[in-house]
């Protein structure tokens, strides 16, 4: 029976089409013609790491020792594990950017956290799924005068209290003559900050309805600041972002994550180069 739903599915799986039509083909080529095959397939990977993760050193040199590996200690499969790697990374660049994003209605179907700013909800290394964020709900406060690219201490007061643990948090803005108490349970969004030249995936506290559009205030389940705290000049070390965020330019909100299993990427892209450039 096994047998039978393998064979009924194998046109589902990818690599049968590389089994069929690519391997065959390049198994009949001689030696020679063979080796170029496998220095093109390690060109052609470079540039697409190049291309999908930007110049990162680790990285790079990541893929240039598994060539190395496989040129000396995998001789006879070295050029067949060479096209299973490079159509196994086009393979799931496909899946990301076209078919997640399409189910899931946004460019950026899954994100890996960075830090701890979220906990107990989600910790460093975990993946995060998005959906389109096109109805965030949670507490509104309207205003009459547009903000757009305006720090937040030129029209509100940021105010704190102590939590359930006792800890001094921000917990709500005063415009005018009116308080806003911030949404706890709010939406996790996830959008970048040209400050930290990153993604950050917060919780979505308080939505100001302005006469130039809708904007969102974000806050980490972790931390005491809101992320618009942008008192004095705006910078990377006092501040995440330096105004709140237009929702329209949100990538998307959270649906699910899965735990732990972006610790990988983050020991290329994190780890090991902190520890070599510091």
């Amino acid at each position: 029976m096994f047998e039978k739903l393998k064979e009924k599915t194998k046109w589902l799986d990818p690599f049968t089409y590389v089994d069929l039509f690519i391997l065959p083909k390049v198994k009949k080529l001689n030696e020679s013609m063979q080796l170029i095959i496998f220095l093109i397939s390690f060109l052609i990977l470079s540039f697409l790491v190049l291309s999908v993760f930007g110049y990162t050193p680790v990285l790079l040199f990541s893929v240039f020792l598994l060539y190395v590996y496989l040129f000396f200690f995998e001789k006879e499969e070295r050029v067949t594990l060479a096209i299973y790697i490079l159509f196994a990374f086009i393979f799931a660049f496909i899946l990301y950017y076209f078919i997640l994003s399409f189910l899931l209605g946004t460019n950026s179907p899954l994100v890996i956290v960075f830090s701890g700013s979220m906990e107990p909800f989600l910790y460093r290394g975990d993946v995060v799924v998005l959906t389109a964020a096109n109805t965030l709900i949670m507490k509104e406060a309207i205003v009459d005068f547009p903000i757009k690219d305006k720090l937040l201490s030129d029209y509100a007061v940021i105010g704190s209290r102590k939590n359930s643990l006792d800890v001094l948090r921000q917990a709500s803005i005063k415009i005018g003559e009116k308080e806003f108490e911030f949404d706890e349970q709010g939406p996790i969004v996830v959008y970048y900050s040209d400050l930290q030249t990153r993604d950050i995936i917060h919780r979505a506290v308080l939505k100001i309805v302005a006469p130039d559009g809708d904007f969102v205030i974000t806050l980490g389940d972790n931390n005491t600041r809101i992320d618009q705290d942008c008192k004095g000049m705006p910078s990377r070390f006092t501040c995440i972002n330096s105004a709140p965020i237009l929702e329209d330019s949100i990538k998307g909100k959270y649906l699910f994550h899965l735990p732990f299993i972006g610790q990988i990427k983050l020991l290329f892209f994190d780890d090991i180069p902190r520890l070599i450039f510091g």
